[in-house]
C-alpha cells in the first residue's frame, strides 16, 4: 500500500505525552494513507514497551529504539531513512506542536502541491504559548535571516511536511546533527536549492506532562554559533 505521509516523533521519556498525541494523531489521520515513527533515543521510562502494549493492534505505528549516537537530529535522521512515505512530517512528541496543525500542513499540501511546507509561529495565525518566548524567538529569528539572507521567518519552529524525493536530493549528514539547529541548515539548503515553500501559521501548545529538557541560553547561543558556521562555510 502506498504511503503518502510519515509521521517522525523523535522522543526521550515522553511516554506519558505520546500515548494521548499518537491517539489524536490517528483519530485525525483516519483519512489518510499514513505511518507513525516513533524515534525513541534510548528513554529510560520504558517509552516503547509501554506504546508497543497500548497500540498492539495498530500496524501503522514503528518503534524505533536508538542506543548509540544520541540526539535530536539524529533521531530525525533515522527517521527519515527508516520511513516509508512519500512526504515526511516531522513535530515533537510533547504538543508542542498540536496534532490539529498537522492536517493543516496535509491541506495545504494537497491544495498546492509544495515540497516542503513550514509550520510558523509569526505567519498569519500563529503564535507561540508564552508572549515574551514570541517576542525573543521573532528577534532571533530576524537575526538568523539577516546573516543568512534567507526568506523563511521561523527558523526554529522544527515543525515540517517535506516530500521525500526532493529532502533525498540534500546532503542529510550536513544537515542532521546537534539539536534543532539542524532545522536552520535545512531551511538554508532547501531555499538555496529553490525548493517550492510555504509557511503556514500554527499556534504552539504547552507540554502536558514532564519538563522541557531544553535550556534556552545555551540553545541560543549554539543556534548562533551554527548560523555564523554556515555563513562562512557557504561564502
Amino acid at each position: 500500500m502506498t504511503i503518502n505521509y510519515s509521521i517522525i516523533l523523535p522522543c526521550l521519556n515522553e511516554y506519558e505525552n505520546l500515548k494521548y498525541l499518537i491517539t489524536d494523531l490517528i483519530k485525525r489521520l483516519k483519512n489518510e494513507k499514513y505511518e507513525i515513527l516513533v524515534i525513541d533515543d534510548n528513554s529510560t521510562d520504558n517509552t516503547i514497551p509501554k506504546l508497543k502494549k497500548k497500540f498492539f493492534k495498530n500496524k501503522k505505528i514503528i518503534f524505533i529504539k536508538r542506543t548509540k549516537n544520541p540526539g535530536l537530529a539524529f533521531s530525525i535522521k533515522t527517521g527519515i531513512n527508516k520511513c516509508l512515505g512519500k512526504n515526511i512530517i516531522v513535530m515533537d512528541s510533547d504538543f508542542n506542536h498540536k496534532p490539529n496543525d498537522v492536517i493543516k500542513l496535509i491541506k495545504i499540501h494537497k491544495q498546492k502541491k509544495f515540497e516542503l511546507i513550514c509550520g510558523s509561529r509569526f505567519a498569519k495565525g500563529g503564535s507561540s504559548n508564552k508572549f515574551y518566548r514570541h517576542i525573543l524567538s521573532l528577534a532571533y529569528n530576524y537575526l538568523i535571516i539577516f546573516i543568512l539572507n534567507g526568506k523563511i521567518i521561523d527558523n526554529l519552529s522544527g515543525f515540517f511536511l517535506i516530500k521525500k524525493k526532493k529532502l533525498m536530493l540534500l546532503n542529510l549528514n550536513k544537515i542532521f546533527y546537534g539539536y534543532g539547529d539542524y532545522y536552520i541548515r535545512l531551511l538554508y539548503y532547501s531555499q538555496k536549492f529553490k525548493f517550492k515553500y510555504f509557511e503556514v501559521g500554527v499556534k504552539y501548545g504547552n507540554r502536558k506532562h514532564g519538563h522541557s529538557k531544553s535550556n534556552f541560553i545555551k540553545m541560543f547561543i549554539n543556534y548562533f554559533i551554527e548560523t555564523l558556521k554556515i555563513k562562512i562555510n557557504e561564502n
